[in-house]
This record gives structure tokens, sequence and C-alpha cells, in this order.
């Protein structure tokens, strides 16, 4: 009886459900790692330019040459940090020098960040269902799944960041900072969830403490904590590649060089740019971006069975309906004395990670690519359940725009077996 009650209470828990969510998806993932695979031996795909026979999906062309080359003792691609490739370097020495080395631990990272996702969603909200629904719509969002089913720095990092905040909302301050030391040693675009959560823990404390000053100090504790270990962590992480590759006298310097190199990524007048706004504008898109696809043609059919995509989904397009609302519930509860936590979650989120770059853009002019935005599709995953939980029509439109961003996953899978293939053309669905 005891034993019963107890698995009944399990397969409830909300958490019992992320990890099967998580499971399910990383089997996915897992499945179609060999698709494409490589028809060139590695030697041969080292050295730019590289053929399409490399079966080298997107930036795997810059990252999977540099990790063959660490593996050989050669200090390269040192404007990036080292930890996502050496996740890259491990996989290689466990399972090969082949897709399956490449990209698995790459995936494992992307899949375990729906998880914490949906933790994070509870955390904040104490609301179950809002926790499960955030972590759905992250799961099938396909360009998050493509993004984070090849070798590239961004799954590791996204990974620990919500590591990191998930600690951090907890005030678990150093486990925080460990975490989010990890992520800046992915990818140093992780910087700007740092700053995120350091502005959302000021304005917690000196909106809710009656004295500014003393919540001016609970900040100033709060942020020595987790930003000192996290610098600790990233400067020992790079000083140790230094020190094996001879890449630079001191990780002083090579953060030296990462902050030069990326400032001076600038584009010039006639460069064709994806602005943010076509982002998250469905009206005007930046247009599908292919990063692997193979078109087939039979009997005037055309279909792609490996189609790896950067496209907007539909939980891209209610970017700006999560940022409005956001905003103005926080309006709604300043004006009753309650503070927001959860909007101004959402929305400082949402300034560091996508607002940020219309300055970098418009102004500075450095160089920005659409998958910059999988930062911040957390945020809209956990802003859209917070906007539309709670009243039964607008529950029953956010159940649709899940099943309309499952179907959109499903449409554009990247790698489709011949029943899905044969299932789509028969509606008349064509994904070339």
């Amino acid at each position: 009886m005891i034993e019963s009650i107890f698995r009944a209470r399990i397969f409830r828990d909300y958490r019992f459900l992320l990890i099967i969510l998580t499971i399910v998806v990383l089997a996915m993932k897992i499945a179609i790692i060999p698709y494409p695979w490589p028809k060139l031996s590695p030697e041969e795909c080292i050295t730019p330019p590289l053929k399409t026979e490399c079966a080298l999906i997107f930036d795997e062309a810059h990252y999977i040459p540099a990790a063959r080359k660490l593996l050989r003792g050669q200090a390269v691609n040192n404007e990036h940090p080292p930890l996502s490739k050496a996740l890259m370097v491990l996989g290689i020495l466990i399972f090969g020098d082949n897709p399956y080395g490449w990209r698995i631990f790459i995936t494992i990272t992307g899949a375990i960040s729906i998880y914490f996702l949906g933790r994070i969603g509870y955390e904040i909200s104490k609301n179950e269902k809002l926790a499960l629904i955030s972590a759905a719509l992250f799961a099938f969002d396909v360009s998050s799944f493509n993004l984070t089913s090849i070798a590239m720095l961004d799954a590791p990092a996204m990974m620990f960041c919500l590591i990191s905040t998930l600690f951090f909302l907890k005030k678990r301050w150093m486990s925080s900072g460990i975490a989010m030391g990890l992520a800046l040693l992915s990818k140093m675009s992780s910087l700007f969830v740092l700053i995120a959560l350091i502005v959302y823990k000021l304005f917690h404390d000196v909106y809710l403490s009656e004295d500014f000053f003393n919540g001016l100090r609970s900040w100033l504790k709060a942020t020595e904590r987790v930003a000192i270990p996290a610098f600790i962590v990233m400067m020992i992480g790079l000083g140790v590649y230094d020190y094996i590759y001879g890449a630079y006298p001191t990780p002083f310097e090579h953060l030296d060089y990462m902050l030069s190199y990326h400032s001076s990524l600038t584009f010039k007048e006639g460069d064709v740019v994806y602005m943010p706004l076509s982002w998250t504008n469905p009206i005007e898109q930046f247009p599908r971006m292919p990063y692997y696809a193979i078109t087939i043609e039979v009997d005037g059919k055309k279909y792609q069975p490996i189609a790896y995509y950067g496209m907007q989904t539909p939980l891209w397009w209610m970017t700006w309906l999560v940022a409005v609302f956001a905003a103005y519930f926080s309006y709604l509860d300043l004006r009753e004395g309650r503070y927001p936590s959860m909007e101004f979650f959402i929305l400082i989120w949402f300034a560091a990670n996508y607002l940020i770059y219309f300055p970098f853009a418009h102004i500075l002019h450095r160089w920005v690519y659409p998958f910059y935005f999988y930062m911040t599709i957390p945020v809209i995953a956990l802003g859209l359940p917070r906007v539309l939980l709670g009243e039964r029509i607008s529950e029953i439109v956010l159940y649709l725009i899940l099943a309309f961003q499952i179907a959109w996953f499903i449409v554009w899978f990247p790698v489709k077996p011949q029943w899905l293939i044969d299932f789509l053309l028969t509606l008349g669905i064509s994904t070339v």
C-alpha cells in the first residue's frame, strides 16, 4: 500500500515528468547523431576549405577542426574559451573521431537544459503546470533543438547558465558562481546572463529592503559571492588551458585577446546582417538559414531527409507579447505594492540577452546572428505560460500554441524517417 502511494506520487511529481521529457528529447538527439556521416577521413577535414563530404554542420566547420588540432597539442580557436571544445575532445577520445564523438556531450548538455529550465520555472513561480509547459515549449523549439544537436559552444553554456540561475534563485551563491564560471568557460556571452542575475538581485534587494543602504549591502554580499567564484573558475580554466598548450603567458592576456577579438568584429555598409528585430518579427523574418540540407527529388516531388535549419518558431513569435505583458503585470504589481519577481526576472533577462544586441548592431555595428537568440528563448518559454495561465480561454490558447510548437517541430525535424516524409508529402507539406 505504502509502495503504491509512493509510486503514484513519483509519477505525479513535476520533476519526474521533467526527467521523462528530458530523456525523450535526448533519445531523439542521440538517434540523429550519425546523420550526416562523413565520407572523408579526419585528416582531409582539418584545413579549409572543407568539403560537404566532411559532414560538418554549420559552425562545426570551425570547432571540429579546432578539436582535432587540440588533440595534436596545437592551441587554436583561442578567441573562444575552451570548455565546450574540451567536451568535443573528450567525446572524440571516448567514441572516436566521428559524429558520435563530436556531438555526444554537446547533445547531452542540450537535453539537460530542458530539465533545469523546468526547475527554474517552478522555483520562481511555485507552479508545476507553468514549469512543465515552459520546459515543453523549450524542448520542442526546433531551432534550439538543432543548435544543441551539433558540436557548437552554445549548449554547454546554456546548461551551466541555467544551473547557475537555479542555484541563484535558491540563494546558493557559491554554487551559482561556480556554475557561472563553467558557463563563461563554455562561451563568453554567458556574461550577459550573469549581468541579468546581478541586476535582478539589485532590484529585488533594494525594493524589498526598508532601508536603501541595507538593501544595497545585501546585494553587494550576494554579488561578491557569485561573481568572485565565477571569475576565479573562469581564470583557472583559462590558465590550465594556456599552461597545457602554451597559448598565453597568463590567463589575463588570454582574456584580453578574446575581448579585443570580439570587439573588432564589425560589419561594413553593404554586408548582409540580420538585425535583432528580424529574429522575433513574424512579418519580416530573417530568411530560413540552412545549416546543412540535402534535397532529393523523386517523381517530381522534392523533400529533404536531412535538413538542419535556423529559423523562427511559434515561440519566437510570442516574444514581444511576453515582454509587453511582463511590463504590464509589473506595473500592476508595483501599483499594488507588490514586488513583481517573475516579471522582473523575465524583463531583465530579456534586456540583457536580447535587447543588448540592438545597440551592438545598430550603433557599434557588431556582427550579430539569429542563433544568438537561443539564450533568450528560456524566458520566452517561461513568460508565455505566465501570461496565459489562469483563465480557461487563455489556457486553451496556450495549449494551442504548444500544439503548434510541437507540430512545427515535427515538420522541421532535422532528420526525417521515410514514413514521416511520406506523411508530410501526403498532406502536401513541403520543407524544401
